[in-house]
């Protein structure tokens, strides 16, 4: 049995529909990525596997709960991890996961494990005694996650976990998440960025304007007929260094540089091109976006052998 279904999803605001007839099955441990424009309905999509909304027609059923009967257990089952992070004035990173793990319930002898534990898992330890508002946007991105942690969840959903961070913030996150993907968890993520939803999903969901276009796997959409992936890096700092580094990068094909863009073809797989952008942001190279080129959401769409909405581990 799948551990998340949906059956003929919509959601209406109003006489508005957000999404439409979504029908989409993830097994345990699947990692799925959700990607399309905005408002093509990834963040409603999020809200209503964690049962925080409920379905306007259609089913939706977690770890055996039907969302519309059970929402407390399945709220129980999910870490939802929101694009924007709250914090409370004056209360340490410590006290901010304490104030959560009490809310999920967490026995007091299990706490203080549990809270050391996680905030290692997201590299924030050395941080713990620090004031939760003063970290950076990529240390609250973390902290969301290790609050998500805490109450040991089966699944994570996650809003567009690694937007807007700068390339060394999206590094450690990415590391984070695929962590969390090796140990088993399944994640339901949405994203803009094919190129890193790609380093951490094994399949990526496309929608547009609230349908639920195709399903399959990453790699059939990056390379579906076995050609270069073709890469854009956007950099704010530092251009004649990435310039030089690509150069004499042997996977990098035909490279064009317009001032601080720089496109070209990567004949290598995803671990070399998560290697290489690591190897950009080492150099001290600040990057804005780094992904294929020219992410046109029919074309992502077309590029996806047909599927049923069905998705296996």
């Amino acid at each position: 049995m799948s551990l998340i279904e949906l059956q003929g999803v919509t959601f209406r605001i109003a006489r508005q529909s957000v999404l439409q007839g979504v029908s989409l099955e993830l097994d345990e441990g699947s990692s799925v990525g959700l990607i399309g424009p905005n408002g093509s309905g990834k963040t409603t999509l999020l809200r209503l596997v964690g049962a925080l909304e409920l379905p306007s027609a259609g089913r939706i059923v977690v770890g055996g709960h039907d969302t519309r009967f059970a929402a407390d257990r399945v709220r129980r089952l999910v870490g939802y991890v929101p694009e924007q992070l709250g914090v409370y004035p004056g209360m340490t990173v410590w006290q901010y996961l304490e104030f959560f793990a009490r809310c999920a319930g967490l026995p007091a002898g299990e706490r203080k494990t549990t809270i050391e534990t996680f905030l290692k898992v997201v590299d924030l330890y050395d941080s713990r005694l620090m004031e939760a508002q003063s970290l950076s946007r990529g240390m609250r991105r973390r902290l969301a996650l290790a609050r998500a942690l805490v109450s040991n969840p089966s699944i994570l959903l996650l809003d567009d976990p690694l937007g807007g961070l700068d390339g060394r913030g999206r590094i450690e996150l990415l590391e984070v998440l695929k962590e969390l993907r090796d140990m088993g968890t399944t994640m339901l993520l949405s994203g803009h960025l094919l190129g890193d939803i790609a380093q951490v999903c094994s399949h990526v969901a496309v929608l547009r304007e609230g349908h639920l276009i195709r399903v399959g796997p990453v790699a059939e959409l990056l390379k579906p007929d076995g050609s270069v992936q073709h890469i854009e890096v956007e950099v704010v700092l530092g251009e004649a260094t990435a310039q030089e580094l690509l150069e004499h990068e042997q996977d990098v094909r035909q490279l064009a540089v317009q001032g601080q863009l720089l496109s070209f073809g990567f004949a290598g797989d995803q671990v070399g091109l998560s290697t290489l952008l690591d190897r950009l942001v080492e150099e001290g190279v600040q990057i804005a976006r780094f992904g294929p080129v020219s992410e046109r959401y029919d074309e992502l769409a077309a590029g996806l052998a047909d599927s049923n909405g069905k998705v296996n581990d």
